[in-house]
């Protein structure tokens, strides 16, 4: 290192005699002092010329002391301090944080975390196969029945033993039925609700957003068959009420059958929400047109029966229907204050 010493030699300009008398001037203690003596217009030279002459350069030899502070990554240079107390020995000494070693890597990386993705997700995994699996199962042993209503769905027949649902085995399978086309829905509106509201979908649960749905499409459903019982039982005899049920019913599976593949569509192989939405409502337009014909079919085949179906289909399943669309969009959009 190299610092300036100033010279201590006093320097005294005395006048000439053919010049008018200058005061004394005193020693510079500083280069910059030393510079300002000089006119304005001093150049470079002249200026290191002037530090040069009051100051003297002096070469500085680092330090050998040791290290008595025990600083991390050095070392003391004397065995004499090493019995000294240092800071280790105070506030730090039982700190498993405390590290003096001279490795500072920081392992890892930062990142963001993995997005929740439905295919990941082992429970909806898992009841799509066991969906899949009963599915098959109540079909190898109700083939017969599902193919004959099917087969006279579009004939007005009077055939109880077929239409009417026999024994509580039957009644079972249909609950499940009604179960399993809620669940995909619900995995259709979920999609549909990641998109739509990223927000939402950001800060809420995805099981308590699966299950809200899950529990507005079964009330659906529910009480959609209540007012179904209610109003038939009112206007209608029982056997067409019978007929009409279990006509009902086939369509609801045939509707589930077509959501299936759908889903795993969606879940399993990226389709496109906009394209899936389109493919749900093709399927939701050919089921209410299902509908219409079988309810025209069994119930309203008398004059100005037209003007009844229109009031009897726009009020049990357009308005329902409307109506689970904003009860969803509206409980979606705040699940964050009710939950």
């Amino acid at each position: 290192m190299t610092l300036f010493q100033a010279d201590t030699t006093a320097y005294v300009f005395e006048p000439v005699a053919d010049a008018a008398p200058r005061p004394t001037v005193q020693r510079p203690m500083t280069p910059a002092q030393a510079i300002r003596m000089l006119p304005a217009d001093a150049t470079e030279e002249e200026k290191d010329a002037i530090v040069q002459k009051y100051f003297k350069p002096v070469i500085v030899a680092p330090s050998q002391r040791p290290d008595t502070l025990s600083l991390p990554g050095l070392e003391a240079k004397s065995s004499a301090y090493e019995s000294m107390t240092t800071y280790k020995d105070g506030f730090f000494k039982e700190n498993a944080f405390m590290k003096t070693g001279r490795d500072a890597t920081v392992y890892g990386m930062a990142g963001d975390p993995v997005p929740y993705q439905l295919r990941t997700d082992v429970f909806v995994t898992a009841t799509l196969l066991l969906s899949f699996f009963v599915v098959m199962y109540i079909f190898a042993r109700s083939i017969h029945v599902v193919g004959t209503q099917l087969k006279n769905f579009f004939y007005n027949r009077d055939r109880k033993e077929i239409f009417t649902l026999k024994s509580d085995s039957e009644m079972k399978n249909q609950a499940f039925i009604v179960l399993l086309a809620s669940f995909l829905l619900t995995i259709l509106a979920f999609k549909c609700t990641e998109i739509a509201l990223p927000d939402v979908f950001a800060q809420v649960s995805p099981y308590k957003l699966l299950g809200l749905d899950m529990f507005i499409l079964l009330s659906y459903y529910f009480l959609k068959y209540i007012a179904y019982s209610v109003c038939n039982w009112t206007f209608f005899q029982s056997q067409k009420r019978s007929q009409w049920m279990n006509a009902y019913n086939l369509i609801i599976l045939c509707k589930a059958m077509c959501f299936f593949p759908l889903v795993l569509l969606v879940v399993y192989f990226d389709l496109p929400v906009m394209t899936a939405i389109y493919v749900f409502l093709a399927i939701l337009v050919v089921s209410e047109i299902m509908v219409i014909f079988k309810a025209k079919q069994i119930f309203f085949v008398y004059k100005f029966g037209l003007l009844h179906l229109f009031l009897y289909f726009c009020t049990l399943e357009m308005a329902p229907l409307l109506f689970l669309v904003g009860t969803m969009a509206f409980a979606n959009r705040y699940l964050t204050e009710f939950v």
